[in-house]
C-alpha cells in the first residue's frame, strides 16, 4: 500500500467525496457535491480533511464550528468515512488525530459528533478514542421547497 496523506479537501476532491458518501448510505448529486466543497472552503469556519493515497481520496472527516449558548465552543463532527477497503490499517486514526489537534490549535473545547444507532463498528471506534455516549436521541429534520 502507498503512503497516505492527510491534507485539507480541495473542489477537485469531488469525485471521490461523492463516492465516499455512497459508502455512508447518502447519494447526493455529483455536481451538488462539489458546489459544496466549493462553498465551504469558501464561507464557512469548517474544515475538511482528507486522506489521499496516490491519487485517490479514501476518505475524510468533517469538522464544522458549534457555538451554544449553554457550553464552551466545540467542533462537532459533521461527516466521517474512510473507503471500506481502507478501514481497520490507521486512516480513521490519521483523520480524527488531524482534527483533534486543529481543534485544540484553534481554541475549542473538545468535539462532538452524532453517530447513528446500528453503527456499531464506528461507536466502538469512538469509545476507543475517549469520546463517550453522553445521550440517546431522535433526530429531525423538515425539508423547505423540496430540497
Amino acid at each position: 500500500m502507498g503512503e497516505i496523506h492527510i491534507r485539507e479537501i480541495k473542489v477537485t476532491d469531488y469525485y471521490d467525496i461523492f463516492l465516499l458518501n455512497q459508502e455512508l448510505g447518502y447519494f447526493y448529486p455529483l455536481e451538488k457535491v462539489k458546489d459544496r466543497i466549493a462553498y465551504i472552503i469558501e464561507n464557512t469556519k469548517d474544515v475538511v480533511f482528507v486522506a489521499q493515497r496516490g491519487n485517490e481520496v479514501i476518505g475524510y472527516i468533517h469538522g464544522s464550528p458549534y457555538e451554544l449558548l449553554c457550553s464552551d465552543p466545540l467542533v462537532k463532527i459533521m461527516g466521517f468515512v474512510v473507503k471500506e477497503k481502507y478501514r481497520n490499517i490507521g486512516v480513521g486514526n490519521m483523520l480524527i488525530n488531524k482534527l483533534e489537534c486543529w481543534a485544540k490549535e484553534k481554541g475549542y473545547s473538545g468535539i462532538t459528533l452524532t453517530s447513528r444507532f446500528e453503527r456499531l463498528n464506528a461507536h466502538r471506534f469512538y469509545e476507543k478514542h475517549g469520546y463517550v455516549n453522553i445521550k440517546n436521541q431522535k433526530n429531525f429534520l423538515k425539508v423547505f421547497n423540496g430540497r
